[in-house]
């Protein structure tokens, strides 16, 4: 599975190292310097550059209640340059996301575990499924259908209780398979099993089709023999689960619980440098199916799986997905939309019966908007409000993602969209002019990660093998 729960995209990331009350500056004028940089992403099959050249790009220099605005330009060839730029701390806007830095030369470059090149199928391309030898199918149970070569990723989880047969004629979601760069497909069966009086599934039954070629449009037969996968291997599900859900439930005194997902994958290839893929899930549970949370405390005991991948190839990396939702409705509007939020990690780090799964890091703390209360609506915030918070109680915060949504109406329907993202170690952030306008609606998504080991110094857009992350949502800001 796709992870962080399958919404968290890789995105430019930037954190350095800040210094607190920086007050006893020089009288004298600071120094200019031309700042640079690149954006390429590093694929499984080389680096690809970020075409950066209609993209906007700026340094954005604070200047009490806003930032004066120094425009820059990036090319073709994912670099990027902005001349006199003062020395110390700006934001660096590349395109809808904004960096905190003080450094004159960015490296903005990001690692993908898949190939480049991708192409997403169209309505039309559809596969076609004659499979037999399923373990007989249990209400619970689930298919997936995965590629981490080029990051497609299918669940199947409707099926007919007591088949042991899979057949039908399904729409393809993914990206177009490609046999010559690569993309090899694994189909599995997570199979129902009863722990500590929760249905957890775990692989049992698996296929490797033979590679193919999908030409847009087209319709593919994926036909054969499950083979049957002894479940010899065990994971402990000793989850703090009330710990994780009281950490979801504080993302907004609104949020309503909607999932509480655990997971055990396999990895294709080194975890260094974080999971950036889809990958076969060995061990599942919930995935938003509407299966009983789990939310006390305590070791349910073993789950046993099959796993069909060597483990000298494919390492194993676990973790957890909880999931709140938020409803808002945009001026003007009748209908509301619910926004997500989530405590989520992916971690090497797998649980024992005396080291449980729990929160790696919490939500912030003691949030607010220009002084205000944060989780209330508020109206005349300004077009340049400023976010405060104070760090997680649980956990440490490695960096944090102010992430702005607005909200709109359309046809009596809220909409939401998300137009920036800003990064930094600070915990604080006034928001760039520009971004708001009279009449709609704003949620600030404030989101710690933990990202241990990572040198951001150095390589500030990259992950390592343990990520996690923990939200909270604002009340409804109008300007």
């Amino acid at each position: 599975m796709s992870k962080l729960y399958r919404a968290l995209v890789v995105t430019l990331i930037s954190v350095v190292s800040f210094a607190a009350g920086r007050t006893n500056q020089s009288s004298n004028s600071p120094s200019l310097r031309n700042v640079s940089g690149t954006e390429i992403v590093h694929y499984k099959d080389g680096p690809v550059p970020v075409d950066l050249s209609t993209t906007t790009i700026a340094a954005l220099i604070p200047n009490g209640s806003s930032y004066t605005v120094i425009s820059g330009s990036g090319t073709s060839s994912g670099n990027f340059s902005i001349a006199n730029v003062p020395s110390g701390f700006y934001l660096l806007q590349i395109g809808n996301v904004y960096l905190w830095t003080n450094k004159t030369i960015v490296d903005a470059d990001s690692d993908s575990g898949t190939r480049s090149g991708k192409v997403q199928a169209d309505q039309n391309t559809t596969l076609t499924f004659d499979l037999t030898n399923l373990s007989a199918w249990q209400s619970n149970d689930f298919f997936e259908f995965v590629c981490p070569n080029n990051a497609a990723f299918q669940a199947f989880s409707q099926y007919t209780d007591g088949a042991t047969t899979f057949a039908g004629t399904y729409r393809y979601y993914g990206a177009l398979s490609d046999a010559s760069k690569g993309d090899q497909y694994y189909m599995v069966q997570l199979i129902t099993q009863n722990v500590g009086g929760f249905p957890f599934t775990a692989l049992g039954r698996y296929i490797a089709p033979p590679k193919f070629t999908q030409p847009q449009g087209s319709d593919t037969p994926i036909n054969g023999k499950l083979r049957t996968i002894a479940q010899t291997h065990s994971f402990e599900a000793n989850i703090s689960g009330a710990d994780l859900t009281a950490q979801t439930l504080a993302a907004n005194p609104n949020a309503v619980m909607t999932d509480t997902t655990i997971y055990l994958d396999a990895h294709p290839g080194s975890l260094a440098k974080g999971q950036g893929t889809s990958t076969p899930d060995l061990v599942g549970y919930n995935f938003g199916t509407g299966l009983p949370f789990i939310t006390s405390n305590g070791d349910l005991g073993p789950v046993l799986y099959g796993n069909p991948f060597p483990s000298s190839k494919w390492p194993l990396f676990g973790g957890y997905a909880y999931a709140a939702s938020t409803l808002y409705t945009a001026p003007g509007a009748t209908n509301g939309a619910y926004i997500g939020s989530f405590v989520q990690d992916d971690t090497t780090t797998l649980p024992t019966s005396k080291n449980p799964m729990k929160p790696l890091v919490g939500v912030v703390t003691n949030p607010s908007i220009n002084g205000k209360k944060f989780f209330q609506d508020h109206t005349g915030v300004g077009f340049t409000p400023l976010l405060k918070w104070s760090p997680p109680a649980v956990g440490t915060a490695t960096y944090y993602d102010l992430q702005v949504i607005q909200l709109s109406n359309n046809g009596g329907n809220t909409v939401k969209t998300r137009i920036a993202d800003l990064y930094t170690q600070r915990t604080s952030m006034r928001v760039p002019s520009g971004l708001l306008s009279t009449g709609l609606g704003y949620v600030f998504r404030i989101r710690p990660f933990y990202d241990p080991g990572v040198n951001f110094a150095k390589t500030p857009f990259m992950f390592g093998p343990t990520t996690a992350v923990a939200d909270v949502l604002s009340g409804m800001m109008q300007p």
